[in-house]
């Protein structure tokens, strides 16, 4: 047989590979408010950490019911396998002691199901003004085993907020961090009012130990929302035996900390390299090896007139590392909010933030994400969607994977109006497809419109344009993170962009614009169909590469012709975000401090 006939061969066989599915998400009833879970929701979806390392998966409300199956938006079920080991389901000891009324629990290595859980401990005025706290939010375990079950045991007291995630190591400690408000602390710099404090026990629960390492983030004078400092951490063990520990801030990054002793110290902690707005992570071992973090790769929008803006959690993002947190790559959106477009409701959270996430038995990952009515839902995850290399866009499926609204007008205890910004209408050329336009509309401010697409060290974005005749201008941008449509520090904080009036381009004439960028290099090329390429400056250092491009008008004044976007089509060359020093992240954040923080206080 031939090289050529075996190269046609394999081609082929690629092209009969199944295309990586896009993320699903599976929908469950109305979960009801609960002050000491996660985002303030329960919910009826639950798992199990297995000694393994695996994941099993339950409704806590009746466990012993199963497998889990759960419909996707079009009423499609997906079971969601493994159930419950048989050793759990057949004891009715442990079925029937409540210790599975919770949303994550572990089986340890001695058989006993394990719970962690906050409950609530109402003050009084008196004793909540000498203690420092509104309440108590304490750390209670739950234990039962085949045929026995332990009385529920305190084991810290204060006010947790919000406890993300717990683990039983290899070693069989049992560690568990989560955030403490400081009594009588307050919620402004230098470092807000958590600190993130980590318990350990080495007797099944028996006793506990609490981690002379306290963790804390700095803060900064008019951050939007609440400097709260490090809390709401998550932590996996690495293969050399450390752990890794990444916390909620609202320094515009994840803090991260090590530990080389199991969890009994911590490294002080430090900027990551993942920008955050202010929702926590999650971490998670795969099957296959990989890391896997859970985070909203977001900005915080801007304060309006210096009243405080609720967001920063429209957009949920995973990466993965086979190297150990070395590299990364994806960092791609796996929960765009269905309500990001609609006028917010008007009290209470909401968004994609507090995910918890597993894998099931054929290796598939599932997020548990968001919060507010309807908004916390599992998120079905293709592991191969999350590496795929190319994207393309022609707007077919409508703006599901856009985000295109527009926030405006006076801001009230954190509520904004939020209305369409960009939107589609009929091809000018095709009554049977469309395109996006976006333009500046009476009395809102310019259009724009974000999408998500693999993260690339190197690669090439193509997009088709139409700059229509009367256009007071427009821009588009490259960016590493999300930023909301209409939030000026997209176009700021941009890696790469580009002002289309720079292009001398010929208006109502489509118009291919291809964008090749390397970030070893340094570099963007802009070619404007078969012209000459231009190189566009590298405005914005980043550590871990491009994964959205934003179009935005320019215009001043209303402008109802503005731009026609027909399609965009990425390909990734180089996926991996590529390992960076503690000197490099440092030298990141400064940056930031340097260019970002500065506007706070001036909003």
């Amino acid at each position: 047989m031939t090289f050529r006939v075996c190269l046609l061969l394999l081609l082929a066989l690629v092209d009969q590979t199944p295309a990586a599915e896009p993320p699903v998400m599976l929908l469950q009833e109305e979960s009801v408010h609960d002050s000491g879970a996660a985002g303030g929701a329960r919910t009826a979806f639950a798992i199990m950490r297995l000694p393994d390392g695996s994941f099993a998966f339950y409704d806590r409300y009746s466990p012993e019911e199963g497998p889990l199956s759960l419909p996707d938006t079009e009423g499609k079920q997906h079971i969601l396998l493994p159930h419950l080991p048989q050793e759990v389901l057949s004891s009715e000891t442990i079925i029937n002691s409540g210790v599975l009324d919770n949303t994550q629990v572990v089986l340890s290595q001695d058989g006993q199901v394990k719970s962690i859980r906050v409950q609530q401990e109402g003050l009084d005025r008196e004793t909540a003004k000498k203690v420092g706290l509104p309440r108590y939010l304490n750390t209670w375990i739950h234990r039962a085993g085949p045929v026995y079950v332990k009385q529920p045991l305190l084991t810290w007291r204060g006010y947790n907020g919000s406890l993300m995630e717990y683990q039983e190591l290899g070693n069989g400690r049992l560690v568990v961090p989560h955030g403490s408000l400081i009594p009588h602390a307050k919620a402004v710099p230098p470092t807000g009012r958590h600190e993130t404090v980590i318990q350990y026990s080495d007797d099944g629960g028996d006793s506990w130990k609490l981690s002379k390492s306290k963790l804390t983030s700095p803060c900064y004078a008019g951050f939007n929302g609440s400097n709260e400092g490090a809390c709401e951490p998550a932590l996996e063990e690495l293969s050399d035996g450390r752990i890794w520990m990444l916390m909620r801030t609202t320094a515009g990054f994840l803090y991260e900390s090590f530990s080389s002793d199991s969890g009994t110290t911590w490294r002080p902690a430090r900027a990551s390299r993942f920008n955050t707005s202010t929702g926590p992570p999650n971490i998670m071992r795969h099957r296959n090896g990989w890391l896997v973090v859970c985070w909203n790769n977001c900005e915080m929008p801007p304060r309006a007139d210096g009243a405080g803006v609720y967001g920063g959690r429209d957009a949920l993002h995973i990466a993965v590392s086979e190297d150990e947190g070395k590299t990364w790559r994806g960092f791609r959106e796996i929960y765009l909010d269905h309500r990001r477009n609609d006028n917010p409701a008007k009290n209470g959270d909401r968004g994609t933030a507090y995910p918890l996430a597993a894998y099931t038995n054929d290796g598939r990952l599932v997020v548990l994400a968001g919060q507010g009515k309807g908004g916390r839902n599992p998120i079905l995850i293709d592991p191969a969607w999350i590496v795929d290399t190319r994207a393309r866009t022609d707007f077919s499926e409508g703006l599901k994977q856009w985000s295109a609204y527009t926030q405006h007008g006076p801001a009230k205890r954190w509520w904004r109006a939020r209305d369409p910004g960009a939107v589609l209408i009929e091809h000018p050329d095709s009554k049977t497809r469309n395109c996006l336009h976006v333009r500046k509309q009476p009395d809102l401010p310019a259009d724009g419109a974000t999408w998500n697409f693999p993260n690339g060290w190197k690669g090439t974005l193509q997009t088709r344009i139409k700059l229509r005749s009367g256009s007071q201008g427009s821009m588009i941008t490259l960016n590493d993170r999300m930023f909301d449509p209409s939030n000026d520090l997209g176009e700021e904080l941009a890696v790469f962009r580009v002002e289309l009036s720079d292009l001398d381009l010929t208006a109502d004439e489509w118009i291919t614009l291809s964008f090749e960028w390397d970030l070893s290099a340094r570099t963007c090329s802009l070619k404007v169909d078969d012209r000459k390429p231009i190189e566009l400056p590298l405005r914005h250092p980043t550590l871990n590469g491009l994964s959205y491009v934003r179009f935005r008008s320019t215009a001043e004044q209303t402008d109802l012709e503005g731009l026609l976007v027909e399609q965009v089509e990425v390909t990734v060359t180089d996926p991996f975000a590529p390992a960076c020093s503690v000197h490099e992240q440092m030298a990141h954040e400064q940056r930031y401090v340097k260019q970002v923080v500065p506007g706070w206080d001036q909003q």
